[in-house]
C-alpha cells in the first residue's frame, strides 16, 4: 500500500489487538485511514489484519511527520493512535487496540491477584479482613466498571517509578482501598500521609506537574471527605496520566498489619484521557471513541495500554480484560 511517490519516506506497520490483549484473528477486516500531521487523509482502505504495513509515508521533518492511525471495523468502538513519528527509511510500529462495542470487564479471581498483582494486592486488602472476598466478588457483580477503574488505574500506578531504592513504586507506601466508595472514574484510599512529598519530588523531576487550585477542581465527597488540598498529574505520555489528589484535612492513624502504625490521609487516583485536550489532534478525528458524562473506564483501559506500547515500556497488564 503506497501513499505517496516522495522519495524521503518512512512506513507504519499497524498492529491490531483485542480488548485481552492479543492480536486479532488473521484476516480481521477494518477499514484504515492515516492522516499526517496536518490531518491531511493520506491512506482510507479495507485491509485485513492483525498487521498490516503502510509504505511511502511522506517524511518532512516537520510537525507534519506525527501521524494518526484510525481503525474502524463492524461491531467494534473505533480506535485510533497519535501521534506516530515517521521517520526517513525506517518501519514503526502503531499497536491500536479493539473493543467490542458491547465489550464488559473480565476480572481475574481474587486468589489470582494475590501472585498476578502482588504490588497492588494489598492495598485491596488492608482493612478489609474476612470481607475481602465478598466484596471483591460483589464488586464483580455489581459494580463491573468501578472495579475495572480500580484495577486499571491501580496497574498504572504500580508502573510509577519513585527515585526511591527502599520504597520504588507508590504501593511501596501503605495503602488501604475505601470499598465503599469505588466509583467508574477513579477510587479512594486512605494512604501514608508521607506518599505526598514523594509526589511532589516527582513533580521537581518534571515527571508530574501540580494542578493549581485542587480544592476547586476536586471538592471531595459532601458528608464523607474534604476538598483536596494538593494535586499532582503525570506527564509521561499524550494519553491517559495518572492524576493523584491528596485530600489532606482528612487523616486517620492506622495500625499495621506488622505491628507499629502509620499516620494517613485520603488519596483520590484517577485518569484523565489526554493530557492537553486543546493540543491532541486525537480527538478531532476520532470523536466517537469518546462518550459524554463521566470517563469511561474501558478508554481508559484502552488509550492506557496503547500508550505504553508506543512508548516502548513494560507491558500494561491489568488482572482483566475487555471481551
Amino acid at each position: 500500500m503506497s501513499a505517496s511517490t516522495t522519495t524521503t519516506t518512512g512506513s507504519i506497520r499497524v498492529n491490531l489487538f483485542d480488548g485481552a490483549r492479543r492480536p486479532v484473528r488473521d484476516g480481521f477486516p477494518f477499514l484504515l485511514r492515516v492522516l499526517d500531521g496536518n490531518h491531511r487523509p493520506l491512506v482510507a482502505k479495507f485491509v485485513q489484519g492483525p498487521s498490516i504495513p503502510v509504505m511511502g509515508l511522506p517524511v518532512e521533518d516537520n510537525l507534519a511527520d506525527l501521524y494518526t492511525v484510525i481503525v474502524h471495523a463492524d461491531g467494534f468502538r473505533d480506535a485510533g493512535v497519535y501521534p506516530v513519528k515517521v521517520r526517513a527509511g525506517r518501519l514503526v510500529d502503531a499497536d491500536v487496540m479493539l473493543l467490542p462495542a458491547d465489550g464488559a470487564f473480565h476480572f481475574e479471581p481474587l486468589a489470582a491477584l494475590e501472585s498476578q498483582a502482588p504490588l497492588l494486592y494489598p492495598a485491596l486488602a488492608h482493612g478489609a479482613g474476612d470481607a475481602l472476598v465478598s466484596r471483591y466478588s460483589d464488586a464483580m457483580e455489581r459494580q463491573a466498571d468501578p472495579l475495572g477503574a480500580l484495577l486499571t488505574i491501580g496497574t498504572a500506578i504500580r508502573q510509577i517509578p519513585l527515585p526511591d531504592a527502599a520504597r520504588p513504586t507508590p504501593f511501596h507506601y501503605y495503602w488501604e482501598l475505601r470499598w465503599d466508595l469505588l466509583q467508574p472514574d477513579r477510587f479512594w484510599a486512605w494512604v501514608d500521609a508521607s506518599f505526598a512529598d514523594a509526589v511532589r519530588k516527582l513533580a521537581d523531576l518534571n515527571s508530574f506537574a501540580e494542578e493549581p487550585d485542587a480544592a476547586h477542581w476536586h471538592p471531595g465527597i459532601p458528608g464523607l471527605i474534604g476538598p483536596a488540598t494538593r494535586s499532582w498529574k503525570q506527564t509521561r505520555f499524550d494519553v491517559a496520566n495518572v492524576q493523584l489528589t491528596f485530600h489532606e484535612q482528612d487523616r486517620k492513624t492506622v495500625a499495621l498489619p506488622g505491628g507499629g502504625t502509620v499516620e494517613c490521609v485520603v488519596v483520590e487516583p484517577d485518569i484523565d484521557y489526554y493530557k492537553d485536550i486543546l493540543a491532541h489532534g486525537l480527538l478531532e478525528v476520532v470523536p466517537n471513541l469518546l462518550t459524554g458524562g463521566k470517563t469511561d473506564p474501558r478508554v481508559v483501559y484502552l488509550l492506557r495500554w496503547m500508550s505504553a506500547r508506543q512508548e516502548g515500556l513494560a507491558e500494561f497488564d491489568p488482572p482483566c480484560t475487555i471481551e
